[in-house]
């Protein structure tokens, strides 16, 4: 997993998502340069077969779009599958440019993976601005599938306040520009930031959640983890109703999209 790191040190992220773990407990990634970040996976020893980018902030957001195509472009050196996830709606140049680099890669038996991630259609303050609209990022979804790439729906993470209703409506705008859903548990700090932010005020009671540290960073914080099993269920129900393959890690996620939908084995 790499990333450019926080956009300054003052800002983590050109958004600011308040549901987002980096506002809160979670230890920042190191900002890097692309020739940085390039030089450290040249040293890397244990296996790799995926290249994630964004895990920590939106390395596509402005004013890093460029930057972040940049970073892409040089990751694709080492011959490996390559995710990206972002909140940004990219120009037409981008597109065009994420366009070659797909065929690029599919030349050497490689994906590029672009996740566009959506968590709300009418809770506005959930990715407040300069995200773009929500609309907006699902046309691109469909702009990413019809460029080549393997498009994803990052429906993550799963909040208390948005119903069910919803994240189907979210899902039925991407049938036809998704390949896969991805959805995700909410990870909230014990000091309540987030919930405060995504509430807008108390946490209602009655809402349940466990208390562990994250499954996919080191820190060694306890999080309040928010899993909503019944919406988990109803989601992936709706996503097989709609020929969506569904899932809440990138993992199987992955090797879904080698087996199936570009004859590339699993590994």
């Amino acid at each position: 997993m790499v990333s450019l790191g926080p956009l300054a040190s003052t800002k983590y992220c050109t958004y600011s998502c308040p549901f987002c773990y980096v506002n809160a407990d979670f230890l920042s990634y190191a900002s890097m340069t692309i020739d940085e970040i390039v030089s450290w996976l040249s040293t890397v020893e244990a296996p790799f077969d995926i290249i994630y980018v964004s895990g920590d902030t939106d390395s596509f957001a402005p004013p890093r779009a460029d930057q972040g195509i940049a970073l892409l472009n040089a990751l694709s050196q080492f011959d490996r599958d390559i995710l990206f996830t972002t909140r940004a709606v990219l120009s037409d140049k981008q597109l065009a440019q994420l366009a070659t680099l797909c065929a690029d890669l599919k030349g050497k038996g490689k994906l590029l993976i672009g996740c566009v991630s959506v968590a709300q259609l009418t809770h506005p303050h959930l990715e407040p601005p300069p995200v773009p609209d929500a609309l907006l990022r699902l046309r691109q979804l469909h702009a990413f599938h019809a460029a080549g790439l393997a498009s994803i729906l990052a429906m993550r993470p799963f909040l208390p306040i948005v119903a069910n209703s919803e994240y189907f409506d979210i899902v039925d705008k991407a049938v036809g520009g998704a390949d896969i859903v991805l959805g995700e548990v909410w990870y909230a700090d014990q000091a309540g930031v987030l919930e405060r932010g995504v509430f807008r005020g108390d946490t209602p009671p009655g809402i349940e959640f466990s208390q562990h540290t994250m499954d996919f960073d080191a820190n060694d914080a306890l999080w309040k983890v928010y899993e909503p099993t019944d919406v988990i269920a109803a989601v992936a129900e709706y996503c097989g109703r709609q020929g969506l393959p569904f899932f809440m890690r990138s993992r199987p996620a992955i090797d879904w999209l080698r087996a199936n939908a570009f004859g590339v084995e699993a590994t």
